[in-house]
């Protein structure tokens, strides 16, 4: 820390300072927020990140936060070493013909959509206004836009700072190894300090939260979901989000969240989650994007103790149903945590969302492009609760929920082996889902890029390249 406040004063906080403060807030969990660095530098420039490196590459343990969006403690933060802070490199502008935009790793996607609005733009990013840009994109990135496969897929240049601090510009020209495992490789290779990504057009879109208890419309939903995600003639401008819910104020609820990328009213294509009833609540209206986000981050907001896992599997309607019950069985032994709210989210990932990952270059992910013929779903977990005192019995709960779903969709020969990095639980290994020629890549990336394996080694956040440490 002396060393960084003699080379960058400026950028340099300690506890109490209102920066230091300002920085442990806004994380997302509650165990991230815990943590206390020893000092937070904030850099302004890739050259204030590379200065930075030189000085730290070695000689103490750190960590980088983009969005703090991350449940577990450690993954962007650090107790007693130095957290890099990246939220002055908020910069954002968009190309003369208004094909790309290039984004600083501080920005959240709130404030992309807002900006982006003013030139009725657009890119795939976060659901969540509060989620940050660096994270999302290193870590692939799912969105509400089909046609446009994963976040990552839409990045056409990177800024990186590799540990020896040497600032890169990463395009599919230039170090062209390297821009393809930026595309999942998550943060093993260096600090990326912009991403210029493509944009499309984007006028207004419809969509919203609508609200269910579970037991008259569950055989409702799953058709639905299964039959929309299914849909051989699927409508790209079209997204949903199925989450089950559980809080004790309200039982169990299904909250569809369906999305529509023009601004048309409730499009034939959403009809068979719109027409379900009865309904608690409908909240779908026309909007803008940042909106949008905005209303969806405000249901998970900063500052709880959190839990997040996630797996995939083949859309099946008999996982679809074992999953449900996996999870009403769950219900009795979290119910009675403080603060308790218990979710799962289901995500399609129909084949047009593949097939469009793979027309524009594809990833790191590993994510089969023709899974048997069937599209895939993505389950993610929500845990929210109170006190530190049952966190023990939250994770247990949580992870024999994930194991059970697990179970069922095995014996159902629907699991596959992609597990998304940016909801994984720590006990997870994202990075070995990708299959073990994508992670050998990887690997070797980490040995070319970083041959001190700074961030193998002295970054502890985040999911390494391998082999996973126990």
């Amino acid at each position: 820390c002396q060393k960084l406040e003699k080379a960058l004063p400026v950028n340099l906080h300690y506890a109490d300072d209102i920066s230091y403060n300002a920085t442990l807030a806004a994380y997302w969990s509650t165990q991230e927020q815990s943590l206390r660095p020893a000092c937070i530098l904030t850099p302004s420039s890739a050259l204030e990140v590379s200065t930075a490196l030189k000085i730290m590459a070695g000689a103490c343990r750190f960590a980088v936060k983009s969005g703090g969006h991350m449940a577990q403690a450690g993954a962007a933060n650090i107790q007693d070493g130095v957290t890099i802070d990246l939220r002055n490199l908020n910069q954002s502008s968009v190309s003369t013909d208004r094909s790309t935009v290039t984004l600083g790793p501080g920005l959240r996607w709130g404030q992309v959509y807002s900006m982006l609005a003013a030139y009725d733009l657009a890119v795939p990013g976060g659901r969540s206004a509060q989620v940050g840009v660096g994270g999302y994109l290193l870590g692939g990135g799912s969105s509400y836009f089909i046609d446009h496969g994963f976040g990552c897929d839409n990045v056409v240049a990177y800024e990186v700072v590799l540990a020896s601090g040497a600032v890169l510009n990463v395009t599919a020209e230039a170090h062209e190894d390297l821009f393809q495992g930026l595309k999942g490789g998550s943060s093993n290779f260096g600090i990326v300090t912009s991403f210029t990504l493509r944009t499309f057009e984007l006028k207004g879109i419809w969509g919203g939260n609508i609200f269910y208890q579970a037991e008259p419309t569950v055989d409702q939903q799953l058709r639905a979901f299964h039959e929309f995600s299914g849909n051989n003639e699927y409508d790209v401008n079209a997204a949903v989000q199925m989450s089950i819910s559980f809080s004790p104020g309200f039982g169990i609820v299904f909250v569809n969240q369906p999305f529509y990328a023009l601004p048309q009213v409730n499009p034939a294509a959403l009809h068979p989650f719109t027409n379900i009833q009865p309904q608690l609540g409908n909240q779908t209206a026309l909007n803008n994007l940042a909106a949008f986000a905005i209303a969806n981050g405000a249901l998970s907001p900063d500052g709880a103790r959190q839990m997040t896992w996630a797996l995939s599997f083949e859309n099946d309607l008999r996982t679809l149903h074992a999953l449900y019950a996996a999870f009403n069985a769950s219900v009795a032994s979290i119910a009675q945590v403080a603060g308790i709210s218990w979710s799962l989210t289901l995500e399609p990932i129909p084949k047009a969302f593949l097939r469009a990952s793979a027309r524009l270059g594809g990833n790191m992910l590993g994510v089969p492009t023709n899974p048997r013929g069937n599209s895939l779903v993505l389950c993610d977990s929500s845990f929210t609760w109170t006190n530190e005192n049952d966190t023990a019995v939250v994770r247990s709960a949580g992870l024999k929920l994930l194991a059970d779903i697990s179970k069922s969709a095995r014996q159902l020969g629907t699991l596959t082996r992609w597990v998304d990095v940016n909801h994984a639980d720590y006990t997870q290994d994202p990075i070995a889902s990708y299959g073990s020629a994508n992670q050998a890549i990887l690997q070797d990336l980490s040995r070319r890029y970083d041959p001190t394996q700074v961030f193998q080694k002295v970054v502890p956040g985040g999911f390494k390249v391998g082999p996973k440490r126990r």
